[in-house]
C-alpha cells in the first residue's frame, strides 16, 4: 500500500511539472514504424463446422503419410486466403450449415486484404476459398501419386497388361 501510495505521489508531480527529460518523438516513432512492419495482426474468420472438421481429418491423414506441408488447419486457411490474394479463381460453391468462429494471426498484407473483403461476404468468400484451394491441394496430390488403377466409364478394373 505504501508503494502504491509512492507511486501515486510520483505522478502526480509529474503532470504538475512535466516530463523530467524531454524526449525525442520522431526516432521513436521510426523503430514503432519498423517494428510493426513485420508484425503480425489477428483476423476473426468464420467457416462452417462440415469444412472444419474435413480439415482437421485431411491434415491428420497427411501427417500419417509424412506430409507436413501444413502444420495445422490455421496454416492451410492462410495459404488458401493468400492463393486468393494473389488471383485463385473460386470454382467451389459455399454450403450452407452451422459455423465456427476461430481467430487466425496473418501478416499485415494479407489481414488488410481480407478487412477489404466486403463485410457481410467475408465468411462466404473465405469458406469458398478454402474449399477450391483443397480441391486443388488434392488434384495436385492425386497426380503426384500416379493416380492410382484405371477405371472404365462405367467405374469397373480395366485389366491392364
Amino acid at each position: 500500500m505504501e508503494l502504491r501510495a509512492r507511486n501515486i505521489d510520483k505522478k502526480s508531480q509529474e503532470k504538475k511539472r512535466g516530463p523530467s527529460a524531454p524526449r525525442s518523438a520522431a526516432p521513436v516513432a521510426a523503430v514503432k514504424k519498423e517494428v510493426r512492419e513485420g508484425q503480425h495482426s489477428s483476423i476473426t474468420i468464420r467457416y462452417g463446422t462440415l469444412l472444419c472438421d474435413t480439415l482437421q481429418n485431411m491434415i491428420r491423414s497427411s501427417h500419417t503419410a509424412q506430409d507436413f506441408t501444413y502444420a495445422s488447419v490455421a496454416d492451410f486457411i492462410r495459404a488458401a486466403l493468400r492463393a486468393y490474394k494473389e488471383g485463385m479463381v473460386l470454382t467451389e460453391l459455399n454450403q450452407n450449415g452451422p459455423k465456427i468462429e476461430t481467430s487466425l494471426r496473418v501478416d499485415r498484407d494479407l489481414s488488410r486484404f481480407y478487412k477489404a473483403l466486403p463485410g457481410r461476404m467475408r465468411s462466404k468468400i473465405l469458406e469458398r476459398a478454402i474449399r477450391t484451394f483443397m480441391k486443388q491441394q488434392a488434384e495436385a496430390a492425386g497426380e503426384g501419386r500416379g493416380g492410382g488403377s484405371s477405371r472404365s466409364k462405367g467405374g469397373k478394373r480395366q485389366k491392364t497388361g
